[in-house]
């Protein structure tokens, strides 16, 4: 029980600093309008889940026999969205610069022609 309040309180901490996170990257304008929304329900799920865990109790307690499953199965779903939101968020910064370079890149051949 204890370790369920612990991880609940843990999950809880998490989210928030995510949605914080997630807000500063969306401000910074590296996340669009749909992601920000995707990924904060993202958050407000696992915080949603956290504070009810008899909603999931039932579930992994009908289906699994091990509490040990239940821990590392929401534990690896937690590691699995920090994963998928970070990558997101470099490919959505490489992405930019590339986009920035390439610009730049154009507007020089212009400049070249236009002085010819």
């Amino acid at each position: 029980m204890l370790i369920k309040i612990f991880l609940a309180l843990l999950s809880i901490i998490f989210s928030v600093l995510m949605i914080y996170i997630t807000t500063i990257n969306f401000k910074k304008k590296i996340l669009s309008q749909f992601e920000f929304l995707i990924w904060n329900l993202c958050w407000l799920g696992i915080i949603f889940l956290s504070v009810r865990p008899k909603f999931i109790d039932d579930y992994f307690l009908k289906t699994y026999e091990s509490d040990i499953f239940y821990i590392i199965t929401i534990l690896s779903i937690i590691f699995l969205l920090i994963f998928c939101y970070f990558n997101m968020l470099k490919i959505k910064i490489i992405e930019k610069k590339i986009n920035t370079i390439i610009r730049a890149e154009a507007l020089k051949k212009i400049i070249n022609k236009i002085k010819n």
